[in-house]
């Protein structure tokens, strides 16, 4: 397990946990959730939910047949959930934006997309591979999540060592071309220094359905239905589309 991976795994555990099915605790009554069950797993499984902007990690209670629930959550707070399987990882990342000022909501275009890639290469100034997984957004608010390589030598390296970044990008469009949101640098999922060869084992599945998960005081349990574990094979990726809409039709 890379040091980011295990960093994440180790971030302040908080809230009380029940097991599916049983009673609430008092921490559960006062707080949201975040309930589903996964399909294919097999071996041990880890389930928890990251809060990103405060740093805290909540951990799932797994019960038979996979069903799992995350208790005691902060309304109004945004999670992303991250499942551990196999030598490999399901993890959400949120890539909601802020609605247009149009009274009718307009999509991004094809030449959108290709506009914010040359804009984030410019601005990339040292990994030398960029691989765009998501541009997901409105006419005037996007958010990119690319995976980022530095293959060149850097300072201090050593032969055959790498720099492997995945980040979330976010951009506004204030008139006719799209800027760098001034409000964050970017949301950093992973930084780390390692070889190659143990890059290339890394097993990640980027899915925005499992990201952003917002439990409010109308509405304090979200439940994810059946969630679909991808096969844990190496690779940087997002999910399959076939996987989240199978997800979709699963959930009640």
């Amino acid at each position: 397990m890379s040091l980011l991976l295990a960093t994440l795994l180790m971030l302040p555990i908080a809230g009380a946990q029940a097991a599916p099915g049983g009673e609430a605790t008092a921490s559960e009554a006062d707080g949201g959730a975040i309930v589903g069950r996964l399909e294919g797993a097999a071996g041990a499984v880890s389930v928890a939910a990251i809060d990103r902007r405060a740093a805290r990690r909540y951990q799932a209670v797994v019960g038979e047949k996979g069903v799992f629930r995350v208790s005691g959550l902060p309304a109004n707070a945004g999670y992303d959930l991250i499942i551990d399987y196999q030598q490999a990882r399901l993890e959400g990342v949120d890539l909601h934006v802020p609605p247009s000022d149009y009274e009718e909501e307009q999509p991004l275009t094809d030449e959108d997309r290709q506009e914010l890639r040359e804009r984030m290469q410019r601005l990339n100034r040292f990994e030398d591979v960029l691989e765009f997984l998501a541009i997901e957004g409105n006419i005037q608010h996007a958010a990119v999540l690319v995976n980022k390589l530095r293959t060149r030598p850097f300072l201090g390296s050593k032969p055959g060592e790498v720099i492997w970044r995945a980040e979330i990008w976010h951009f506004e469009r204030p008139e006719d071309h799209w800027l760098k949101s001034s409000d964050e640098l970017f949301v950093l999922l992973y930084r780390e220094r390692m070889t190659r060869a143990a890059y290339d084992k890394q097993a990640v599945t980027f899915n925005p359905r499992l990201g952003g998960l917002r439990p409010t005081d109308a509405e304090p349990v979200i439940d994810l239905g059946t969630i679909v574990l991808p096969p844990p094979q190496a690779g940087i990726r997002l999910a399959a589309e076939q996987t989240m809409q199978e997800n979709e039709e699963s959930t009640p």
